[in-house]
């Protein structure tokens, strides 16, 4: 495609919902974790970090190319959650994750994170909470970008450890960011999303959004339709294994549950050939709301402009692309205030741009 489309995706203003923390951990950034760590260790006790190349690290957070599975892709995330470990380095994280959205042009932005996988060296959800909130709000501000924070359980914890972990992060919720619950970790030995209703019911009654990691897997139609009838969420992150069911994608539709597509992610873990073979056109055609994010920035190693484009390679043009992008504005967990204002914005952007002027919000 022509070198002024990507210059067209990255001047439009976007929002980005489907976005992991600990998929952000910026190379240089954990290599000055990783030499804080190892100075304050003592000599004697060995050094878990030593120093090293700067090329080994990277090849550590940043898939060079495709994975021999969706597993191998998941080790990409041991180093940054053996990072993020303290208030200053979840903090730094998040600051350098909205710095890099707002440079991206990224206007409203949802960060999701699991409290309860940074609690190994001491500290406690409450801290972790109010570490990440705090420095969210401050770089908000700084960047000016609005983003609200998605807090995730593990399919693997039991139900009441994920209850208690959510009502601490709730309680911890000074700035007000929380805005809504997901369910992470392997689908294929936890399939049953039941298990964990009620950490939704939790969700619920402390008024938050629920959304759960579904559905990337080969045919996994099935585990979707069953996590929409058990658990009714409002949108679902992944859930490409939709296209592969005419009736599913009827019921999405008619449920109006957003899939949170991660195009990149997903071709990375072999789930997908290529950009052509990853099925965001047809659930589009079918009327299924989706959104397009990356997942994880660093990890798969783009910015969510360069997401937009190699997208356009599956076969949807820049029209439907910017409505995907300005419709999912209505399944942000956001007041309904923050929805209106980014929508006047969005629109005011696009007049006159005419390769947008045909665009219409997918419902």
């Amino acid at each position: 495609m022509a070198d002024f489309m990507i210059d067209l995706f990255r001047a439009m203003p976007k929002a980005e919902l489907h976005m992991h923390l600990d998929g952000a951990l910026e190379v240089r950034t954990a290599m000055e974790l990783m030499g804080k760590r190892a100075s304050a260790q003592d000599a004697s006790d060995g050094d878990a970090f030593p120093q090293g190349s700067y090329e080994a690290l990277h090849r550590r957070l940043v898939i060079g190319g495709r994975c021999a599975t969706q597993a191998e892709l998941l080790a990409y995330y041991d180093l940054p959650i053996e990072l993020l470990q303290s208030e200053e380095a979840l903090a730094r994280v998040a600051d350098d994750l909205l710095r890099a959205k707002a440079a991206d042009r990224v206007r409203y932005c949802e960060i999701r994170w699991a409290p309860a996988l940074h609690c190994a060296c001491g500290l406690r959800v409450r801290q972790v909470a109010e570490s990440v909130a705090r420095a969210v709000k401050r770089a908000s501000a700084r960047y000016g970008i609005c983003a609200r924070l998605i807090v995730v359980g593990m399919r693997a914890h039991a139900p009441q450890e994920n209850v208690a972990m959510l009502r601490e992060a709730a309680e911890a919720d000074a700035c007000g960011l929380l805005a809504a619950v997901d369910l992470a970790g392997p689908e294929a030995a936890h399939p049953d999303p039941a298990v964990q209703l009620p950490f939704f019911e939790e969700a619920r009654r402390l008024g938050l959004g629920v959304t759960l990691h579904c559905g990337e897997l080969p045919g996994s139609a099935d585990a979707i339709r069953r996590c929409v009838e058990s658990i009714a969420p409002d949108r679902i992150a992944h859930g490409s294994g939709a296209a592969e069911d005419e009736a599913l994608c009827r019921l999405l539709r008619e449920r109006n549950i957003r899939l949170d597509l991660c195009p990149a992610s997903n071709i990375q873990a072999g789930l997908y050939k290529d950009y052509a073979d990853f099925p965001v056109a047809a659930l589009c055609r079918r009327g299924v709301p989706v959104s397009i994010s990356t997942d994880s920035p660093v990890i798969s190693g783009l910015s969510l402009s360069e997401e937009y484009h190699r997208t356009s390679a599956g076969g949807l043009g820049p029209a439907e692309l910017w409505a995907i992008n300005l419709a999912s504005l209505d399944s942000i967990f956001a007041e309904d205030a923050v929805k209106r204002a980014l929508k006047k914005e969005f629109c005011a952007w696009a007049r006159g741009i005419s390769e947008l002027s045909q665009a219409t919000e997918l419902r």
